[in-house]
């Protein structure tokens, strides 16, 4: 099935997904203490990880022709790689472990160029509820995978928090695959070192210090996840590294865009500020070979700046208490800040050839801001049709621009304004959706 029409499929996996988890929750197993859920999905592979309550066996099953199947030895932490999977192409999947079974659903990422989508958030770590309403509408999102600004617990160290986070993410980490950046607060002890991060999380092991900064490629863009954490930022091995892989990006003709996340922001008016280092150390890279967009966190509202051509996101709205803005900012966050909003929320961005668009939902699904800039690289028509499809994500339409100059609406949409589904086909998803939930039942009544 076609990678952008996977809307019955969708439809019947996300609703089966979400009976299983609900009657294991119900039965309160501790056999699935924590997921199942995935990572790092390449063009024919993905890593499914869950961890039980104690050292046993289990197997993933991929429903494939033929069927993949891959044991696990005994172990708390599973993780085990699928491999031999084909590009662009969605799969159902099982984990088996005990008297249990888990089930979701995955996309490998596709060939070439073809046109996906992600969600940006972090800083979920300290209140549940708001970490849980933010969540929950990043659910009626179909995006290809999630990409996390960091400080998802409130303390590295602490066991119960990261329970607490993969419970509220239960659901939708069984279908997304997160790559996270290693905030303050996800380090642990005295040595502020990263073990329970790297435990619970298998990421591309591709950089000096494996898996604490990585990289990866998904379709037409390079992916660069950085530790700008104290003591790490400053590291020239992270900053070489940094300018190999943009150097090798650009280098790369089937590299059109290049995306920066790293939990703290080089600019911001809120209550932490731009953080100068990185301002001085890594800014300079990210203009020098056309960085399309860098997301953060650290401060807990959702900014906005613009500086030499490369846009700056501060996402971290995601469920941590709400900062203020400063009554004093330095010049340079002030001239490079466009917009500021204390709320809490997510990126939704969008990438079709040279077009990028990232729409700013709040966590009620009111529709911030959407920025777009870039156009595809072929003829008018094409390109106006890319423009009608990117501009059903709600608020005015705005023509795209030339590249990479960045246009920007805003829109003050009411709760549920924001699309659902890839591309913005809301009424499309919400229909197959609901008739993929109604087949289920049928044929539950018939059994």
């Amino acid at each position: 099935m076609g990678r952008l029409y996977p809307w019955l499929h969708l439809g019947l996996f996300a609703l089966v997904a979400t009976i299983a988890s609900a009657s294991s929750a119900a039965g309160k197993s501790d056999v699935f203490r924590k997921g199942p859920y995935l990572q790092n999905v390449t063009k024919q592979s993905v890593t499914v990880m869950w961890e039980s309550a104690s050292d046993s066996t289990g197997s993933v099953t991929v429903l494939s022709d033929p069927e993949i199947v891959v044991s696990s030895p005994v172990a708390q932490i599973h993780e085990v790689e699928i491999v031999g999977l084909e590009p662009g192409k969605r799969y159902q999947y099982k984990v088996e472990a005990g008297s249990e079974t888990a089930i979701g659903e995955f996309a490998t990422a596709p060939a070439g160029s073809s046109p996906f989508s992600f969600i940006v958030f972090g800083d979920s770590r300290s209140h549940a509820p708001s970490h849980r309403r933010v969540v929950e509408r990043v659910r009626r999102e179909v995006p290809d995978f999630l990409l996390g600004t960091g400080d998802m617990v409130n303390e590295g160290a602490s066991e119960a928090d990261w329970q607490q986070f993969f419970d509220i993410e239960r659901e939708i980490l069984a279908e997304n695959v997160l790559y996270p950046s290693l905030g303050n607060h996800d380090r642990q002890g005295r040595g502020r070192t990263a073990d329970n991060y790297r435990q619970y999380f298998s990421l591309p092991e591709n950089s000096p210090n494996p898996e604490r900064y990585y990289a990866f490629t998904y379709g037409n863009a390079r992916f660069l996840i950085l530790d700008s954490n104290s003591y790490s930022f400053a590291l020239t091995d992270q900053t070489a590294w940094i300018e190999q892989q943009l150097q090798a990006a650009r280098l790369d003709d089937s590299i059109v865009h290049v995306f920066v996340s790293m939990h703290h922001p080089p600019f911001s008016v809120s209550l932490h500020g731009g953080q100068a280092e990185l301002r001085e150390a890594w800014t300079p890279l990210f203009e020098k070979y056309q960085v399309a967009a860098v997301f953060s966190g650290h401060d807990h509202v959702y900014s906005r700046a613009e500086r030499n051509g490369v846009r700056y996101f501060v996402s971290g709205g995601g469920g941590a208490p709400l900062y203020p803005r400063r009554k004093s900012s330095k010049e340079i966050d002030l001239k490079a800040t466009k917009y500021f909003e204390r709320t809490n929320h997510y990126l939704r961005v969008h990438v079709i050839d040279r077009a990028i668009e990232i729409s700013v939902v709040r966590a009620d699904g009111s529709l911030i801001e959407t920025l777009r800039w870039g156009k595809p690289r072929s003829d008018e028509d094409r390109a106006k049709r890319v423009a009608s499809l990117l501009g059903q994500a709600g608020g005015p339409v705005t023509e795209i621009g030339e590249y990479p100059a960045p246009v920007a609406t805003v829109s003050s949409g009411v709760p549920g304004s924001g699309s659902r589904g890839r591309f913005g086909f809301m009424g499309m998803a919400g229909l197959v959706l609901a008739l993929g939930a109604g087949f289920v039942l049928f044929r539950a009544a018939r059994a």
